[in-house]
């Protein structure tokens, strides 16, 4: 066999093993958790509810959303998705979120606070989406 052959064998089962290549889901979803509460911070909710199951997207208009995120009395200041545990079609993220509530009264609204979270994370159609309680 020529080595031309020998190079076409070889790229056709490099294609068939990156077509078959299985991505890792805990990186998937610590990826699109992480962006979710990037776009939170940064008050883009419209960017943020894209994260959100399908059918909680049709069922909750983006005015909605935007108003009742706006309404919140939390300020959310930093997050960093520390562990995602997955199984088959879910996944556990834990997250350290960073707050503060200006609306609090007197000097207590300018402490911030830390703490972690756990959130849910479904597989629907092949894609990860996060469930709200």
């Amino acid at each position: 066999m020529s080595k031309f052959k020998y190079l076409l064998i070889f790229l056709a089962l490099a294609l068939a093993s990156a077509c078959t290549e299985q991505v890792d889901p805990v990186e998937v979803v610590t990826e699109r958790a992480q962006a979710r509460w990037s776009a939170l911070i940064e008050r883009d909710f419209i960017a943020a509810r894209t994260f959100y199951t399908p059918g909680f997207q049709e069922t909750t208009p983006e005015f909605d959303f935007r108003v009742d995120m706006e309404r919140r009395p939390v300020r959310w200041e930093s997050a960093e998705v520390e562990s995602a545990a997955c199984e088959e079609n879910t996944c556990e993220v834990r997250v350290m979120l960073g707050y503060r509530i200006p609306s609090a009264p007197g000097q207590i609204s300018n402490l911030g606070n830390t703490r972690p979270i756990t959130e849910q994370w479904i597989k629907i159609d092949g894609e990860w989406w996060f469930a709200p309680d």
